[in-house]
């Protein structure tokens, strides 16, 4: 059986045939109980599939450095037995795009937007592509779209409690390219792999319809340009799978379920030297806790604000250091506080054996937005990965383990939705 992962749809046929010539490919599925028809159309960089209203996707395959006339041919279909490697070729490689247009790219001034108050660095060349095409937001002309991302931006920071537009970049219908967070800072539309990729989103076609022949050409030419660059790995992963409303992951065996989020070091906060006791590592516990003051939304705003409660601890509290492992703030970074090896000082008779992760605010009435929980996450996640933390840790609230408010009534309501915790 042919089983190879496409984004988020795992397409499972008992053979997989293709036919055709070097510029119109037939795609067969056989599934157990259908056959799926899938038809390709060759453009400058890419293969774009449409298939049957049995399996009713749209998918975009990279052009590969491998010539197609050995796959494709007039003859009748040739057999998945023959073509093993196909699928995983044609989904996970995208070897050296020649070099394209230069896209002209519609700036956030242009299109209106507010301020960007997103501040999580990206970490350049990136090895992942992710794309969403967006519904209900019609355009054809740049006056449109730019209302229609001005619109969007607005429900992603007042409606999502997102600090901007989740995408790096936006295409039109019109055939524009539109500056997101852009290339230099994270998005937030795929958690756990918003620091390891560039994402896009496309909008303006009408529901139902696949990008213009315009936006899918401009976009080819802003992926040339970010390889280029130096913004996008060459041998960069990406099935470019378009369905509607939804986000696509790329999977294969080799990808990480979690990427290590960027974490501010304790240098960059101007952190004071000190010499604490050594934890005990693996850890068996994490505990979530709030640091009951103001929240920070920007990352300068948040540096000092984690400065200035190492001071508080070490002067009135007589701690060793800052009392927290880790602390995240509402831009969505995550800061060093004594960081995987030191002691905290969090929680007695944990602080040796249990992470603290403490979110800057307070959050006994309104919870963190969806950046810092996301990134919290994958710092529970990457310390598992590292071997910093046992598998099977237990998560815990700090008011499960001591007599206090936090980590907040709202804060806790999320995070007993999380993996691995204990009451």
């Amino acid at each position: 059986m042919a089983d190879f992962k496409s984004g988020a749809v795992n397409i499972e046929a008992e053979t997989f045939y293709i036919s055709g010539s070097n510029k119109d490919l037939i795609v067969v599925l056989n599934f157990p109980n259908a056959t799926t028809l899938c038809h390709g159309k060759l453009s400058p960089n890419f293969w774009f599939f449409k298939c049957d209203q049995k399996w009713p996707h749209l998918f975009l395959i990279p052009l590969m450095q491998v010539e197609l006339s050995q796959y494709a041919t007039d003859s009748p279909l040739v057999s998945w037995d023959h073509l093993k490697m196909l699928p995983w070729l044609l989904i996970f490689s995208a070897l050296g795009l020649p070099t394209y247009g230069n896209p002209t790219i519609v700036s956030r001034k242009e299109w209106g937007a507010s301020s960007l108050t997103c501040r999580v660095p990206l970490r350049l060349p990136v090895d992942y592509l992710i794309t969403e095409q967006l519904t209900r937001m019609e355009c054809q002309d740049q006056t449109t779209c730019s209302q229609m991302l001005r619109v969007l931006q607005s429900h992603s920071v007042y409606n999502k409690g997102w600090c901007d537009v989740a995408f790096n970049f936006l295409v039109g219908d019109d055939g524009n390219v539109y500056e997101g967070v852009g290339w230099h800072v994270q998005g937030l539309y795929a958690q756990g792999y918003s620091n390891v990729s560039l994402g896009i989103g496309f909008f303006g076609s009408k529901i139902g319809s696949s990008p213009s022949p315009a936006a899918i050409s401009v976009a080819e030419d802003l992926i040339s340009r970010a390889i280029q660059n130096g913004y996008l790995s060459p041998r960069y992963i990406q099935p470019l799978l378009l369905k509607e409303e939804t986000c696509l992951i790329p999977q294969h065996p080799e990808m990480p379920r979690k990427a290590c989020p960027s974490i501010f070091p304790r240098s960059a906060w101007e952190a004071r030297e000190t010499h604490c006791s050594q934890m005990n590592l693996p850890a068996k516990f994490v505990i979530i806790i709030h640091t009951a003051g103001r929240s920070c939304n920007e990352s300068a705003d948040c540096l000092i604000r984690v400065r200035d409660t190492q001071s508080f601890h070490i002067d009135n509290q007589d701690f060793c250091d800052i009392a927290y492992h880790f602390l995240v703030g509402q831009d969505g970074g995550v800061y060093e506080g004594v960081g995987w090896h030191i002691e905290g000082s969090h929680t007695y008779g944990y602080n040796d054996i249990a992470f603290g992760i403490a979110f800057m605010g307070n959050f006994v009435e309104k919870p963190p937005n969806a950046a810092s929980l996301e990134a919290a996450q994958d710092l529970i996640q990457c310390a598992v990965v590292k071997g910093y933390l046992t598998p099977d840790y237990l998560l815990m609230g700090h008011s499960d383990v001591s007599n206090t408010l936090s980590p907040g009534q709202a804060l806790y309501n999320i995070i007993k939705t999380w993996p691995h915790f204990k009451h």
